[in-house]
């Protein structure tokens, strides 16, 4: 007995070392992409790749071609069409963070999303609010809606995909951070297929401007590689940065 509780002790002790450690690679990295020194230089735009045969912003057209013709389920079928263009604007930023196989995997509900993208500041706050008090038009689904509350939260749901599309059309997939006091560069990639983010950090022989052309003709060696996913302690951190980057 006296054995078990010594080897789960140093089991322990030993855990709580690896956490802080890896905590502290993550932390120090970000500490470093965030020096004064460091300069930002957004390359090889991208859009979100999804298995999705319709966009959040068909589902858009179609809730308001429901809205525009007059027959008797017209608002119901406005309403659902509103919820999935809302779903699947939810979905494809889950996509970008590496969240979205987890969410389908837990089943994670409407409110369990919101409140991962609100976390990460992905979702302005009266935006939020206005979401919220939707709540029981959404979750009632056999009450026929009226038209005033359809056409609300089509509102809602338009400004929310418009205030969030760069986080899914033509954003930064990979960002130059170039710090010329110690002569490197970092390159960030969300590479979100595999639900990580990966940090080249890359010595320069001097310093140069940073255009994505000029990164194979200046780089000498790749001095270090961190990969960091879903998994980690404080991967939301970096995720926050990586995306503070983006709204710049």
């Amino acid at each position: 007995m006296k054995e078990i509780l010594i080897n789960f002790i140093y089991i322990s002790i030993l855990n709580n070392k690896i956490y802080k450690s890896y905590r502290t690679v993550i932390n120090q990295t970000i500490v470093e992409l965030n020096s004064e020194s460091a300069i930002l230089a957004l390359s090889t735009l991208d859009s979100i790749k999804t298995n999705f045969d319709i966009s959040p912003q068909e589902f858009i057209t179609y809730a308001e071609t429901d809205l525009a013709n007059d027959y008797s389920h017209n608002t119901i079928n406005a309403l659902s069409n509103a919820k999935r263009a809302l779903d699947c604007q939810l979905d494809s930023i889950l996509i970008l963070l590496g969240y979205y196989n987890l969410s389908q995997k837990k089943f994670w509900s409407f409110p369990k999303k919101v409140e991962l993208i609100n976390d990460l500041g992905i979702i302005a706050p009266n935006i939020l609010r206005k979401i919220n008090k939707q709540r029981n038009l959404l979750e009632h689904q056999f009450v026929k809606p009226s038209r005033e509350d359809v056409e609300d939260f089509l509102d809602i749901t338009t400004l929310f995909i418009s205030s969030t599309k760069i986080f899914t059309l033509n954003f930064p997939s990979i960002m130059h951070i170039h710090d010329r006091n110690v002569e490197k560069i970092y390159i960030l990639e969300n590479e979100y297929e595999h639900s990580q983010i990966n940090i080249f950090v890359y010595k320069f022989k001097d310093y140069l401007p940073i255009y994505p052309s000029q990164i194979k003709e200046t780089e000498t060696d790749l001095l270090e590689k961190r990969s960091f996913s879903i998994i980690d302690n404080d991967y939301n951190q970096l995720l926050k940065y990586y995306l503070n980057l983006i709204k710049k």
